[in-house]
């Protein structure tokens, strides 16, 4: 049986799951067998194993960070909200259906026993787990259901590590709050603090160190400074500024934000071009000023459709392009450039029938058979013959309904079309091909006025995930890495 290691939080979205990341890639350096765990995740960032299963985008990537191959036991029950009170349940990668939270957060919910189980077969397999929890252990009306904190840490006897934001303030209440609320026997398993997300002088915190150390008779391992890390996070779309507007010298790129956006790792290799400017896209009035608009993916794509209909957005994404804007749509993006969008079993969570932006000769049909598999293609435009590799998720099937445009790629309009200046894929880790997106971007380069460049490469994950874990031990302070490793060891 593996030893374990559980990273809580005081909150959500306070950067358990990098943190969570860096340390499995720092114990993988040290040469140990680690594999991740979160035994219940709830978000829209999912992608595909090798075996053509789902699982959450977080535990991909610890898995990536523990140089493995991802397993759906690293992440055995997903919930994607496509509603506020209901959400699609994926178990060990299948999808089973929609279910409301009064259903499914029962004392008696069979996917506990699901978790557990899986949590076993990866602590019979490897040497040490990496545990992440969910929000915060200690929400007192939950803590009998809840199956993601404590109970996987107890069953595995994990010593905890804590992870406040100070970026959010009240770290001092985030701590001792926390702590304070936590039974005795998980109180005693707390082997340190980690303040995330600090701003400014660190020395300036030194005594507030002090205090949290005093106060909690804990050590803190870590104060580590914010830096813009490149990496998708479970409980935020990818971190680019919102409504900002950008320099006349640069190529303007706004990537439509929608309630339920997803997968949104594939704007990352967006930032390795020096000439893009690119933000979210909340506001409809900035999107004249815009060259090229990124619609990613969406898990409900007709509910967010009618969203940005209701909002003003649909008519301004229109009008741009016929101002000479370009658009990409990825995944659900590409379903909502179509003409007409059919879920007459309901999966996405909104109308049954739902006039798309009308930018593309195609039609989704949504079926209840989701689609979930790796893919491969060559590419036919902007350029013929560049090897396109990523991964599908999704339930629509689309074809074309009238002439028009060429596909993207081959496999026609099942794998992405372009008409004029609107363009749409499923492919997933489309604009991760760099020679694609240099020729793509050059031509919108070309139309909007702005000279060509050569092909950037972006940063690969791989580096991303170094680069982030190599801050994390930067910043780990004396004595830390000796505790974290022991408790890897079992000491």
């Amino acid at each position: 049986m593996a030893y374990a290691i559980s990273v809580l939080g005081t909150a959500s979205d306070v950067g358990k799951s990098l943190v969570t990341a860096g340390v499995c890639r720092l114990l993988a350096d040290a040469g140990m067998n680690v594999a991740p765990y979160k035994a219940q995740n709830m978000a829209n960032q999912a992608g595909v194993t090798l075996d053509g299963l789902e699982m959450p985008r977080a535990q991909i990537l610890q898995a990536a960070a523990c140089r493995k191959a991802p397993h759906v036991d690293m992440g055995p029950v997903l919930l994607k909200p496509l509603t506020q009170t209901g959400a699609q349940v994926v178990v060990l990668g299948k999808a089973l259906g929609v279910q409301e939270a009064s259903d499914y957060f029962k004392p008696s919910n069979p996917y506990r026993s699901v978790a557990m189980a899986a949590l076993h077969r990866l602590a019979n397999q490897h040497e040490v787990i990496v545990m992440e929890g969910a929000g915060s252990p200690v929400e007192l009306n939950l803590m009998s259901r809840d199956f993601v904190n404590l109970l996987p840490a107890r069953e595995v006897k994990a010593a905890l590590i804590l992870v406040a934001d100070i970026d959010r303030g009240g770290v001092f209440a985030q701590v001792i709050g926390t702590l304070d609320l936590l039974p005795p026997e998980d109180r005693a398993r707390v082997i340190g603090i980690v303040v995330n997300r600090f701003r400014g002088d660190a020395a300036l915190f030194e005594d507030g160190i002090e205090i949290l150390e005093t106060r909690t008779g804990l050590p803190v391992l870590a104060l580590i400074p914010h830096v813009e890390h490149g990496l998708d996070e479970e409980d935020r779309p990818f971190r680019i500024p919102v409504d900002q507007r950008g320099p006349d010298d640069k190529l303007k790129v706004g990537a439509v934000l929608y309630p339920r956006v997803s997968n949104t790792e594939d704007l990352a290799p967006l930032l390795a071009e020096p000439d893009v400017h690119m933000t979210w896209l909340t506001d409809p009035k900035l999107v004249p000023s815009l060259d090229l608009i990124v619609l990613p993916g969406s898990k409900a794509t007709v509910g967010d459709l009618v969203q940005l209909t209701a909002t003003g957005m649909a008519e301004a994404l229109r009008e741009a392009a016929a101002q000479g804007a370009w658009l990409l749509g990825l995944c659900g993006g590409y379903q909502m450039l179509g003409q007409t969008l059919l879920d007459e079993g309901g999966s996405e969570g909104g109308a049954k029938t739902f006039p798309g932006l009308g930018l593309l000769p195609t039609v989704t049909r949504f079926e209840a058979e989701k689609i979930t598999r790796q893919a491969q293609a060559k590419s036919l435009w902007p350029e013929a013959g560049h090897s396109l590799a990523g991964y599908e998720i999704h339930h629509g099937r689309t074809e074309l309904v009238s002439e028009g445009g060429e596909a993207l790629a081959e496999g026609g309009a099942e794998v992405g079309w372009r008409s004029e200046k609107a363009a749409g894929a499923y492919l997933h880790g489309l604009l991760a091909s760099d020679p694609w997106r240099g020729a793509f971007l050059n031509r919108v380069r070309r139309d909007r006025g702005f000279p060509e460049l050569p092909v950037h490469i972006a940063d690969p994950l791989e580096l991303r995930i170094q680069r982030w874990a190599e801050h994390l031990k930067r910043h780990l302070r004396p004595g830390a890495w000796e505790r974290i490793l022991g408790a890897a060891q079992g000491r």
